[in-house]
């Protein structure tokens, strides 16, 4: 009697530990790049900075010369023709999404990289197409798939020029509220970025 208890003791602690295990998974929904409790320290989206004509900020930022404040959750880098973006970190593509903007008038694709249950990247790839058409040949030309794991500095994809608003729009959350992704950019990037910031900026600051 006391080897069947045994028996059925040491069976509820292998489902519970498989479950736990089946549970963690399901919730994670991806392999973690990086321990829980560590910050990512993150590069750039985008080497050729050539083509690069305005960058907006992060934070209550007022656009151009407006008067009126909103909140901006992500950095915006604008391209004057067609660029090739990449990866600024080790992670997983959590998701895939081509959508109609309504609010912007726009087709975009939408790129959630994963790094754990606490980080993602966002990489909105807005190459400003007003039609369907444009919006699915944007989508085509993302390079990666749902599920891949995608070391740092590996393409995304190209993001096109569709029209003079073309641009990426760069997030980082943290337990899914945004925060400005200058604070983990490495600090190579923080040097690259703020030179070119002070040639293009279309706001005052980049985190305000």
């Amino acid at each position: 009697m006391q080897k069947k208890a045994k028996i059925i003791a040491g069976t509820v602690v292998i489902f519970v530990i498989v479950g736990a295990g089946l549970g963690w998974t399901l919730l994670s929904r991806r392999p973690s790049t990086l321990p829980l409790g560590q910050t990512p320290v993150i590069g750039l989206p985008v080497y050729d900075f050539s083509h690069n004509n305005i960058i907006g900020g992060y934070g209550n930022i007022r656009w151009g010369g407006s008067n009126t404040t909103v909140f901006h959750n992500g950095i915006d880098f604008g391209f004057n023709a067609t660029v090739t973006l990449v990866s600024p970190y080790n992670t997983y593509v959590d998701e895939i999404k081509c959508w109609y903007n309504e609010k912007g008038g726009h087709w975009q694709t939408n790129v959630v990289l994963w790094i754990n249950q606490q980080w993602t990247i966002e990489m909105i790839f807005e190459s400003w197409a007003l039609n369907e058409t444009y919006g699915r040949m944007q989508l085509a030309a993302i390079s990666v798939v749902s599920g891949q794991y995608v070391p740092a500095n590996q393409t995304i994809g190209d993001l096109l020029f569709h029209g003079s608003g073309c641009h990426l729009h760069f997030g980082v959350k943290s337990y899914g509220e945004t925060i400005c992704p200058y604070d983990v950019f490495s600090e190579s990037a923080k040097l690259t970025f703020a030179a070119q910031f002070f040639k293009v900026n279309a706001t005052a600051g980049w985190n305000m």
